[in-house]
């Protein structure tokens, strides 16, 4: 029978490498969860407003088009506005 010698101090070392290794793992896997979520909002978001103006200069109305694509009036009036200074 192998028998070794117990060390305090590496055994509290060895598993504060561990807890950090894990902690820094999971950090990381809810920081990509985090981006990927913020990203589909982002795409989400900007795929509503390219309708939106593709909506807005066939002329439909600003209640119909927040109906469609879920923006806010304030943000079809706006869009309208720059579509009109161009």
């Amino acid at each position: 029978m192998l028998m070794t010698e117990y060390d305090y101090d590496t055994d509290i070392a060895v598993q504060r490498e561990e807890a950090y290794e894990d902690g820094l793992s999971k950090g990381f896997q809810q920081g990509i969860s985090q981006g990927i979520s913020q990203g589909i909002k982002q795409g989400a978001y900007e795929k509503a407003v390219e309708t939106a103006r593709l909506l807005l200069s066939f002329g439909d109305s600003i209640e119909k088009i927040t109906t469609i694509t879920g923006l806010s009036g304030e943000t079809l009036q706006q869009l309208s506005e720059d579509l009109q200074l161009r």
